[in-house]
């Protein structure tokens, strides 16, 4: 804006500087030729004057002294007389219009120009008392001739006039736009301005308060949208059509392990480049909702990419990431507990099939038929007791069919778990012991009872001929506990992370003799997220393994 004033003013300055010195040009051209107009008039007066005392007026126009050309001219055009060239050789001047506008009027003028001269002469004529013609001229230069004669003085003036004017006008520029540049747009009625600028800050100072509103708005909308998204488990990211990232909460931050404000703005394969973040993206900006499974870290993710569509074109492209580990793991073991599943039961039952077809077909000898019988009931004894242990497991996963809690006295409850174990410890020759005092707690007692019973039986099943397993019912940080306690073999160190898994052994041959569904320790686990229960292990091999179950909570008895 300074330029444009800068400009206007030197330009108008500039060409007002130059018509103006034109226009002094022509005024004193002007009264240059009205003065020597004026001149000739007088001289041509005093020389007529002069003559008509004269009675030779030829001798006595010889005596008069003039710069200016004196010519007498006769009636009938013949040159009488000329102070610069002999008469006699100078043409008719019968045709000239000064002489015939003077035989006439009595007084002519005329003027005729030179261009290769750049001259003009000024020619005045006055009849005399005789009838001759008197005519006076002089020679002075034309407009051009004149600009010529002062251009070094009209050139110095106007290079002095405008660098005065480029100086005045960037002065009367910043002058006039520093009132503009100081204008404070967030109080506009707060300046001291041009009057003009009035109806310009009244509709800034209405913009401002309808730009605060709608930034208002924008902030609350913003403020809603980031606590939504950043308090969602879900991974979120807004894309723009280049692929440049918008918006991402943070858990997608957590997902990438990005930096959230680094990465607003960039691409988003900066932030995960693998193939199937790609082509997502792609397909999602094709119009095209498109999902995907990444796995990062271990961890498993489900990617659905959305386009974001205005009037049938794609202006982006919203990511959301779903965690499906836990899905995902469950599915697997799902599948793994299938297999498992098939196989346990197929073991007894191939079995049992196989002693039943010996005696359908009557190739058992009688003598045999009772350890056949035996073997039978054994094997279906098993068989029925991990079907109970499947439908127990299944009910602690799906949390269904349960009963209310309840309160249950954890001490009473141990003395009936070994009471029921006794026979197997004695045969065993495994020693069972209980100490502690009565502490009650909120929860199933079936489920109580059966991961009590798991342990102890384990602790039975894995021990030494001789050896102690020993039942510990007491607080420690005011947290109710219970500890199972063996002399067993242990667990080696490799198999200790796996003993909660479903159908795990850590010996399978031993754990074929002594029996078992490999499903206890796992009964054991889900039991105690159920109740939400800490379970500490400790073992050493050939010396024996500890169990200490921590509760969170304990009901004192009424």
């Amino acid at each position: 804006m300074t330029k444009r004033i800068f400009r206007s003013i030197f330009l108008t300055s500039l060409a007002a500087l130059i018509l103006a010195s034109g226009f002094i040009v022509l005024t004193l051209y002007k009264i240059s030729e009205t003065d020597a107009v004026n001149a000739l008039k007088s001289e041509a007066a005093y020389i007529s004057s002069l003559i008509r005392q004269e009675q030779t007026e030829s001798e006595h126009l010889r005596q008069i002294f003039s710069n200016d050309r004196i010519t007498l001219i006769a009636e009938n055009g013949a040159v009488k007389y000329d102070n610069i060239t002999d008469a006699s050789t100078m043409e008719n001047h019968a045709n000239r219009p000064e002489f015939r506008e003077a035989l006439t009027t009595g007084t002519g003028e005329s003027r005729r120009f030179s261009d290769t001269l750049s001259q003009m002469t000024i020619y005045y004529a006055l009849k005399t008392h005789d009838g001759n013609v008197l005519r006076i001229s002089r020679t002075q230069s034309s407009v051009l001739g004149m600009l010529q004669d002062i251009l070094p003085i009209l050139l110095f003036i106007l290079i002095s006039s405008a660098l005065l004017s480029y100086i005045i006008a960037r002065y009367m520029a910043k002058q006039i736009v520093s009132p503009i540049n100081a204008l404070n747009l967030d109080s506009p009625f707060e300046n001291d301005i041009y009057d003009e600028l009035s109806p310009l800050l009244t509709r800034i100072d209405r913009q401002n308060r309808d730009i605060k509103k709608q930034m208002l708005e924008i902030t609350k909308k913003q403020h809603e949208f980031n606590a939504v998204t950043n308090n969602m488990r879900e991974g979120l990211i807004l894309i723009s059509a280049k692929g440049n990232i918008l918006s991402i909460n943070e858990s997608a931050g957590e997902i990438f392990q990005a930096d959230i404000e680094k990465s607003i703005g960039s691409h988003i394969l900066t932030v995960n480049r693998s193939v199937t973040m790609q082509k997502v993206f792609e397909g999602a900006l094709s119009g095209i909702n498109t999902e995907a499974l990444l796995s990062i870290n271990s961890r498993h993710f489900q990617l659905l990419g959305s386009p974001v569509v205005s009037q049938s074109s794609v202006l982006g492209v919203v990511i959301l990431l779903l965690d499906i580990t836990d899905k995902h793991s469950a599915e697997r073991s799902r599948r793994e507990f299938s297999a498992n599943v098939s196989h346990e039961l197929k073991t007894p039952l191939t079995s049992i099939l196989g002693f039943a077809e010996i005696m359908k077909e009557g190739l058992a000898k009688p003598e045999d038929m009772q350890g056949f019988a035996e073997r039978i009931h054994y094997e279906a004894s098993g068989l029925l007791t991990l079907i109970d242990d499947i439908l127990e497991l299944s009910q602690l996963d799906e949390k269904t069919e349960l009963p209310d809690r309840e309160h249950v006295d954890l001490f009473s409850l141990a003395e009936n778990v070994l009471s029921r174990l006794k026979p197997i410890a004695d045969k065993k020759g495994v020693n069972l012991t209980l100490q502690g005092e009565h502490v009650v707690v909120s929860g199933y007692e079936k489920i109580l009872d059966g991961m009590l019973y798991n342990l102890c039986d384990n602790a039975i099943k894995y021990n030494v001929a001789g050896g102690n397993a020993k039942v510990t019912i007491a607080y420690k940080d005011s947290k109710p506990i219970v500890i199972v306690s063996d002399t067993g073999i242990g667990i080696p160190p490799e198999h200790r992370p796996h003993i909660f898994e479903r159908f795990y052994r850590v010996n399978k041959s031993r754990s074929k003799e002594i029996g078992g569904t490999g499903l206890g320790l796992s009964i054991v686990k889900h039991g105690a997220i159920l109740h939400d229960i800490t379970i500490d292990m400790q073992s050493d091999e050939n010396k024996g393994t500890t169990f200490t179950l921590t509760f969170p909570v304990s009901v004192e008895l009424s």
